[in-house]
Formats: structure tokens, sequence, C-alpha cells
């Protein structure tokens, strides 16, 4: 489990905290501006709305060889391809102003708010970036949220330059840059004794073309649906209503 606390922005002597991959919430914080992500417990709890959360989880408790049998048929020549194409390179990323100024392009180029920089900067010290790079140029980027205790890895932001690109060649280099990041973070993450890669969520059931095609691109990789929960405490969860509510009303 892994635990963030945050000061409010609107009230200085209060605190947010953010909770990772616990059992299950707390009832103490029920009291408090608390959510919990990705939670194993999915039954209702008394003083906080649940949220429905999938993911797809990839073992790696196996061999090389087994973590990469579970690939799709159709993923595996694009890793190998690029695996074999000299210009690729892998690396980890040091520096977290890296990882936001490259989640921040990527956002703009989406149209998606930039990165949050307080909750980013509270789970840095407990995560792990990795990009694949070609001719100096970062390609993809992956950052992930590491529970040791747990040995978990949770995928939690990615960027890639695929739409930033009109040259189709160039953009289906960085398709399979972006597969074979994935595969080489499994190796990585095995070796550093990581027993579980999560994907960093499943929209189930989703009709959104985009999600679809998200959760294309996760089931090529194999492993398992799991649900969990986040869970957002009531004090938090009416006042985020009450903002939403105001920043409508400032619009009109």
């Amino acid at each position: 489990m892994l635990r963030f606390e945050f000061p409010l922005r609107r009230l200085p002597f209060g605190k947010a905290t953010h909770t990772w991959f616990a059992e299950r919430p707390d009832p103490a914080d029920a009291w408090g501006f608390a959510i919990y992500y990705q939670a194993k417990s999915t039954e209702p709890v008394s003083g906080f709305k649940r949220e429905q959360k999938h993911t797809k989880f990839i073992s790696l408790t196996g061999t090389e060889d087994d973590i990469f049998d579970q690939i799709g048929k159709n993923t595996k020549p694009k890793i190998k391809r690029a695996l074999s194409e000299g210009g690729l390179r892998f690396s980890t990323i040091e520096q977290p102003d890296e990882v936001r100024d490259l989640y921040n392009e990527f956002a703009r180029g989406k149209g998606r708010p930039p990165l949050d920089e307080r909750s980013f900067r509270a789970y840095w010290p407990k995560m792990l970036a990795t990009k694949m790079s070609a001719d100096g140029e970062a390609l993809v980027m992956h950052a992930f949220l590491v529970d040791e205790a747990l040995k978990r890895a949770n995928h939690l932001y990615s960027a890639s330059l695929f739409r930033s690109s009109d040259d189709s060649e160039r953009r289906s280099l960085i398709g399979r840059a972006n597969r074979a990041l994935h595969y080489l973070n499994m190796l990585n993450f095995k070796d550093r004794g990581i027993t579980t890669y999560d994907l960093g969520g499943y929209a189930l059931g989703t009709q959104d073309p985009e999600l679809q095609e998200v959760n294309e691109f996760k089931d090529s990789f194999g492993g398992q649906l799991i649900e969990e929960s986040n869970y957002i405490s009531l004090p938090l969860h009416w006042a985020r209503k009450l903002n939403a509510l105001r920043r409508g009303r400032k619009q009109e």
C-alpha cells in the first residue's frame, strides 16, 4: 500500500490523502478528504462513494518466454521488429521534469489537461519511468507507480509522439516502439522482483471508439481482467460536486 498526503489548496490547515492498492478504506478516513485508488475490496464501504475500477494484470512470475508467449500473435512480430531495429534505444528517465514535459506535450496534442503537478511530485519518489528513443529523440514514455511490498507496477502515465507525426513510416515505428517498451518494461520489472504488471485501467463495456481501441491494445498483451475499486470519502465527493456546480454557474 502506498499513501500520499497533500495540503488542501483552499484550507491551509487541512490535508488530502491518496492511498493506492489498499485492501479496503480505513474508516477513520471517511471524515476527511481521502481517495483510495485501486483498492482490492469490491464491496460498498460506509462513508465512501465506490467507483468500479477494472484493469489488466500481466503476471511476471514466469520465465521471459512465458511473458512473451502470452502476448497476442499480431503484436509479437511488431515487438520483434522493434527490438531488431538498431536505432531504437530503451532507457530509464531520471528527472521528473522530463516525464512532465513529455506527458504535457502529448496531452496538448490530444486536447487533454496537463499532468497534475501536485500529485505527480508527491508520487515521484515511488515511480519509475522509461522511454524508447531514436536519434536522441524520445518517441514513447511510460511512467509507473511501484509498490515494492506488493511487487506491483501500475502504468500511471504515458506519452507518445504518434499524433505529432504525419509520416506514416514514423508513425508505424512509434507504434512498434510503444509495444516494445511495454515488453521491455515487463522484463525490467521482473528483474527488479516485481510480479504484477498493471496496464493501468480498462474501460469495460465502453462505447467510446477511442477507449475501445485502447482496450484492444491492452488485450493484445494477454493478462487477466481484474475488478478493483476507487473509494472517495463523502466529504471529498460532495466538495467535488459543489466545485463542479460553481464552475457550471460561472460558465453560464
